[in-house]
Parts: structure tokens; sequence; C-alpha cells
């Protein structure tokens, strides 16, 4: 068996990694949307249902993520904070798959596969294929990647074209050939069609590229930040087309999402949360085993390779510390905020272990085979306890109260009851979902006003004009359930039992 560091055997560990990434996402693909991640499978879902049911042409492919009425669709609740070729993907699937849960999951995980061959095929290209072997096995026994990467969201089919146009422009600089050129600038005009951080990864890469002493470089640059200024515009264009304050909406979500404006995470509270995330999603030895790589790289200054797969991470370190920093707010919400950081870490922590193994196969056969046994068994620890912390991570997402024990299948069962029960201009008031999620809104399929608890709130909504049509459903679970009961306008009332749980389903005369 050929165990040199460019044997054919190392691609076992491609299969490997994607074996556990199968292993661990697989499993819950056909599951209903009541995890707290499965917030964005919901709403990205109810995108594509929008825009399948309202036509391509009607809604110029700009996503309606929170909207759950009837057509024609308002143009307030066009959500322009993102570019759309997610949802535009995803209405794709629904078109030729059938709309369902694993259809929607199956985009990320699909794309997240795709992420694995291309690191693995980067590192080969700059080091060789027991780093690239160490990198992917790294990559997916993080909590991080084991976590989102089977969310349906930007992160794992915004790495795909990040992963493609890095390794296109590899190529393109050994070879010379126009193809790969052309791939490159192809796979990162869909990233900036993808999400934001495609214009802050293409911002870095043309920084270094405006460093290059070669010509053909520094003109690369230009056309790629000519590409992300001509990508923006078009943008504007797309969404101005069915929301005349696109621009102005689009400015003021940037603006809370980098605490510019409402509530704002002081610093020191999102120090914490951050190191929280950053230890508890990517493990600490992986962290030492990526230091470890960079004084590598910084020492193999003359292996044009490994200092090309080093400034590769940086491309992807410099983005993340860019956006997570930037974007205060965003990243004290949202662990996936720091996503990308897990392909820094891999492709560094790969070079660390290779690097050991090289100086291993410089002693005799007995510590050559020992660093080899120690590195896998290293890596089967992490594998292990990554696959443990994503475990602990999941939290189921509550719409009774925070501390009801619900069933998995509480949240589909009662929206096809609220779909049944009302028409579909109907405004539904509830009297729980303390904390918004749209879960429950895309089996419901109706506009759902939450979190509406006293009897004197309920005659507040009830009478707004801006709510007609109106009904209810009131779960007798809490406290004030039958005072709120007591005080409705008079109507018929239904009483219904789903999992054990009581509701009365209230329509005025």
């Amino acid at each position: 068996m050929n165990t040199s560091p460019s044997g054919r055997i190392w691609v076992l560990g491609l299969f490997v990694a994607l074996g556990f990434l199968s292993w661990g996402w697989l499993g819950n693909l056909t599951a209903p949307w009541t995890d707290k991640i499965d917030a964005n499978g919901a709403c990205w879902s109810q995108s594509a249902h929008n825009t399948l049911r309202a036509g391509l042409l009607a809604t110029a492919g700009v996503p309606s993520a929170f909207y759950f009425g009837t057509l024609p669709i308002p143009h307030d609740r066009y959500y322009t904070h993102h570019p759309p070729l997610l949802s535009v993907l995803l209405t794709a699937m629904f078109a030729v798959l059938g709309e369902k849960e694993w259809v929607a999951r199956l985009l990320p995980i699909t794309f997240s596969f795709i992420s694995v061959v291309l690191l693995w095929l980067l590192v080969k290209s700059c080091s060789n294929g027991r780093a690239a072997t160490f990198c992917v096995l790294l990559f997916a026994a993080m909590p991080m990647e084991l976590r989102y990467g089977q969310m349906v969201n930007f992160e794992p089919v915004n790495l795909v074209w990040m992963l493609s146009g890095l390794l296109c422009l590899r190529f393109w600089e050994q070879t010379h050939q126009r193809r790969w050129w052309l791939m490159m600038l192809g796979s990162l005009f869909l990233s900036l069609w993808t999400d934001w951080l495609g214009y802050l990864f293409v911002l870095v890469l043309c920084v270094r590229l405006f460093l290059s002493r070669t010509r053909p470089k520094r003109h690369l640059a230009v056309l790629l930040l000519g590409l992300s200024a001509a990508s923006f515009g078009l943008f504007l264009c797309q969404t101005h087309s069915v929301r005349p304050d696109a621009f102005h909406d689009l400015l003021e979500a940037m603006n809370r999402r980098m605490a510019r404006s409402g509530n704002h995470v002081q610093w020191v509270d999102w120090s914490r949360r951050m190191i929280a995330t950053l230890t508890s999603h990517i493990q600490p030895v992986s962290w030492i085993l990526a230091l470890c790589g960079i004084l590598a790289i910084w020492r193999s200054k003359r292996d044009e390779g490994r200092r090309w797969l080093g400034w590769g991470s940086f491309y992807f370190f410099a983005m993340s510390v860019l956006y997570v920093v930037g974007f205060q707010n965003q990243s004290a919400i949202h662990a996936y905020a720091s996503f990308y950081f897990i392909v820094s870490v891999a492709m560094t922590a790969g070079v660390g272990l290779d690097s050991f193994n090289h100086w291993c196969g410089g002693m005799s056969a007995v510590i050559k085979t020992a660093g080899l046994s120690g590195s896998f068994v290293i890596l089967v620890l992490l594998m292990w306890s990554g696959e443990r912390r994503e475990f602990e991570l999941r939290s189921q997402f509550h719409i009774l109260a925070r501390a009801q024990i619900e069933s998995p299948q509480l949240i589909p069962e009662l929206g096809r009851v609220i779909r049944n029960a009302f028409s579909e201009d109907t405004a539904v008031i509830c009297n729980f979902l303390p904390d918004y999620g749209p879960q429950l809104h895309y089996y419901a399929q109706r506009e759902l006003l939450n979190g509406v608890f006293t009897p004197n709130d309920w005659k507040k909504v009830v009478a707004d004009p801006e709510n007609a049509p109106v009904g209810g459903i009131i779960w007798m679970g809490e406290a004030r359930a039958s005072d709120v009961l007591s005080t409705l306008p008079a109507g018929p009332n239904e009483e219904i039992a789903i999992r054990g749980i009581h509701f009365v389903i209230w329509r005025p005369e």
C-alpha cells in the first residue's frame, strides 16, 4: 500500500468525509421544519412557493421569504436584503421535484458535498493528497459544518462558488488556459448573486491581485471589481422593479445588522459570544492544528503550492473577520455568520497534520507509523466530538411556551388545521408563538398575528381594520386563554385537540 503523501490511497479520505457527513445529514432529510435552524428552511421554501404560484415574471425572481398571504404579493413584502440566487435555485427544484422538505434540504446538502470535493482538489493541487485528506476530514468533523452545512441558507451554496473560483484561479495560473479563466469569472459571478459575502470575498481577492507584480492579475482585479459593480447595479434594478423603496429598505437592514440603528449588542457581550461560538462550533484542537499549519506555511516560503494555499486560507479568514466585526448584530445573533472560518481552519490544520507526518517520515519506520496512527486517532476523536457537539446544538423551535414539551409533529399538524379552518385572506390571531419563527406560518399558509396574550390586546387586534378579516386560534393551556375567549365578539367556537393539546378555533360572525 502506497502511503506516500501523493499516493492514490489518500483519495479514500475524501469518501470517508462524504460518508461521515451523509450519515449525519440524511437521517432527518424528510423531517418537518421544527428545529430552530429550520426557520431558514421554512422561509426560503415559502419564497420558492410564492415564486411558483405568482410566476417568475411577476416576482422578477425577487424573494418573498416572509409573506404568507394572498396574491398578488404586496410591494413591501418582498425581501430585498439578499441576492436572489438561493431562492431561484430552490424554486427550480420545487418545480421539478415537488415542494417537500427533503427537496429543500437536498439543495444545501448537495452543495456541501460538492464543497468537500472542491476543497480536497484545491489542497491537493497546492500540497498533496495526504494534506487534502486531513483537510476534508477536519472540515467534516467541525460542528459548524455538521450543523449548518445542511441548513437551507446561503452559506453551503456560496462556499461552492468561492472554492470553485479559487480552484479555477489556481488552474488558470498553472496552465494559462482561457477556460479556467472563464470558469473562475462565472463562479465568482454566481457568488455575487448568492450572498453579500461574495462581494467581500471578491474584494479581499482583488486586494491580493493588486499586490501582484504581474499585469494580468492586476487587470483581473479591475475586471472583478467592475463585475461586482455591475452585479450590484443589476440587483438594484431587479429589486426596484417590484419594490420602489428597495434601496432604502436594504440600507435600513444593513444599518440594523451593523448596529448603526436600533438595539445593538455591546462589544463586551459580542466578544464573549464570538469566543463561545468559535470554540464550540470549531474544536480547540483544530485551532491548535491550524496554528501549527500557519507556522509550517510560513517556514515553507520556497514551496509555491503551500504559499498559494496560505493565501487561499487568508482570503476566507479576512472575509470572515470583516463580516463578523462589521456586522456586529448579525454575528452576535447567528452562529452561522462565522461559518467560513472553518475553511481557513481546515486548510491550515490539514497542512499542520501533514507537516507533522512529514517530520515523522524522516525518522524511523516506527515513528513514521506512530505519527500516522496518531493523526488518525486525532481525526477520529474530532469526528466523534463534532458529531456529539452537533447533537447538543440541536434545539427544537417551540410554538407554545419555551418550557413546554411539544411533539415534532405539532407544528405541521396545527398548521394544516389552521389552513383548513380559515380562508386564504384571513389574518389568524394566536395567543402563543412567544418567539417569532416562520415554521408554523409555512404549514398554515396564513398570516399569523402571534403573541397576542391578553383580552385587551385581542380586542385591539380584532378591531384594527388593517387586520380584517380576522379569525383566531386559542391555546387553552395559556393562563389567560379563558378570559380571552369570554371577551371575544360573537362567533362560532370549535374545540380541537392536537397531540393531546387543546385549542379553540374562533371565527367572528
